[in-house]
């Protein structure tokens, strides 16, 4: 018991890896040994796997309320192994369908609730007729459904959205519509907004999907600009889908749209969906029902809304495995416990100030991107720093996704183990712990993907893919003990 609580209470050191496996990792500490209930049901799930087995529907159940609780209401109804699973338009076509179809516009309804004395078939062509008039789509969003992007989100690793990708590889494996993209940069008028929105509906668009921080350059969407696309979609009967699977609770809120700044007057025009994932442990579809378009659908009961998501769930069985799902709740309880979203903002000073005190170019407008502990920057300052960043390869910015320990959050402990000169011995014991176990550096530091063992610095545990690119630019590494 007492090694238990050793390694429960244990506060690791923060180290120079910002990868995080590309921001899956919230905490140095894993969620079994962080959380004592969490590590209880695990302990439970390794004696007796059968009788947590058979709490699989409550805790998935605890999940959800815990979810909605900490997340303002939004729901998690649909949940997948990947974040691109959730955004393909057939799935949020379905899932918005179902959801209108099981409402209480439907339910409580004399007129459109299912009758016993006639055929099903009548029923459902009743219920499909009146949800189609209530999100004004036509058998194109039912046959060929598409998303408006916004260009400079950085899509998904597959399905219609990777056709927005920057990397090739991503855009040979693109498959379906072509999403609509929309250049915000170029700073559109509400009026021209408004006539790309409707051209795009007209076309078989059903929602604009979003990020409100940029995963190619760190550019976080202006306050102005959210408020526009929120203000387009509700004229054209659009879904609003925010993609948070990096930003939630990296960026100084629960989602980053909850930030103070995108809601300064009232909240009755809510994203309606919300894509989530990563350091979540889950991914998925999150439903809020102040939304754009879902406020139309008359939830106003949270039984009603769990009503509706089990039905959509029983379209699926075992929508994620008890392992996954165990460490999930791990995860959220405690994000609540610790108040994670309000110490990313802690953590994004602090890093935020090393920089500009090492980098002083860096205090230039824009050298320095994101929001809270979502940090966005030059390759070369990441380079000469010597962290470890989530890369594009064709993009010059990389992003530093730090740890949310409560380490990070001191100066001194970060300049000892991560920035400065003395972190070479922090560095050397991580190395040899790796050569120890025969592991070796996962990403390669210049281009973000595996790298090898030949290419590996074990002074500073950095190391470089076989890419010849990547090699030459290794070549001419500073070290950190030079």
């Amino acid at each position: 018991m007492d090694s238990h609580n050793h390694v429960h209470n244990k506060e690791l050191l923060p180290d120079h890896d910002f990868h995080s496996a590309w921001g899956c990792t919230y905490s140095a500490r894993g969620a079994i040994d962080n959380d004592p209930q969490t590590r209880t049901l695990w302990l439970q799930y390794l004696s007796d796997p059968s009788s947590v087995e058979r709490q699989f529907h409550v805790l998935l159940g605890s999940y959800t309320n815990l979810f909605a609780d900490f997340f303002g209401s939004y729901y998690p109804i649909s949940l997948h192994a990947h974040a691109t699973d959730a955004l393909l338009p057939t799935t949020i076509a379905s899932l918005i369908l179902n959801t209108v179809a099981t409402s209480p516009l439907i339910l409580e309804s004399e007129e459109l609730r299912p009758k016993g004395h006639e055929a099903p078939e009548e029923t459902g062509t009743r219920i499909r007729d009146f949800s189609l008039a209530l999100l004004g789509w036509t058998e194109a969003h039912i046959e060929a459904p598409n998303f408006i992007a916004i260009e400079g989100i950085y899509g998904a690793g597959f399905g219609p959205l990777a056709h927005t990708s920057k990397e090739w590889e991503v855009q040979a494996i693109a498959a379906g519509p072509r999403p609509v993209v929309v250049n915000m940069k170029a700073q559109p008028s509400q009026e021209d907004l408004d006539a790309q929105f409707a051209a795009a509906k007209a076309r078989g668009a059903i929602g604009v999907v979003f990020d409100m921080v940029s995963t190619e350059d760190g550019t976080v969407l202006p306050p102005v600009q959210y408020a526009q696309l929120k203000l387009a979609a509700q004229r054209n009967r659009l879904l609003v889908v925010v993609d948070e699977t990096m930003t939630a609770i990296r960026c100084g809120a629960p989602f980053a749209f909850q930030r103070a700044e995108y809601n300064p007057v009232s909240t009755d025009m809510q994203p309606d969906l919300v894509i989530f994932g990563k350091g979540l442990g889950i991914s998925g579809v999150a439903i809020g029902f102040a939304g754009v378009m879902t406020r139309s659908f008359a939830y106003k009961q949270r039984a009603d809304i769990l009503q509706s998501i089990l039905y959509w769930r029983a379209l699926v069985s075992r929508p994620i495995r008890l392992p996954v799902l165990i460490e999930a709740l791990g995860v959220l309880r405690v994000a609540h416990a610790e108040d994670w979203p309000t110490r990313s903002m802690a953590i994004g000073e602090t890093v935020r100030r090393l920089v500009y005190e090492l980098e002083p170019e860096t205090k230039a407008p824009g050298a320095v991107r994101g929001l809270g502990a979502m940090i966005a920057l030059h390759r070369d300052v990441a380079m000469r720093l010597r962290i470890q960043s989530a890369i594009r390869r064709r993009s010059p910015w990389v992003r530093w996704l730090p740890k949310l320990d409560r380490g990070c959050v001191d100066r001194d402990m970060m300049m000892r183990h991560v920035f400065g000169k003395e972190s070479a011995e922090r560095r050397k014991a991580l190395a040899e712990e790796a050569e120890s176990v025969g592991t070796m550096p996962l990403w390669c530091f210049i281009c973000g993907i595996q790298a090898t063992e030949e290419a590996w610095c074990r002074k500073c545990f950095l190391g470089v893919c076989a890419n010849e690119v990547c090699l030459e630019a290794f070549g001419s590494h500073a070290c950190i003990e030079k």
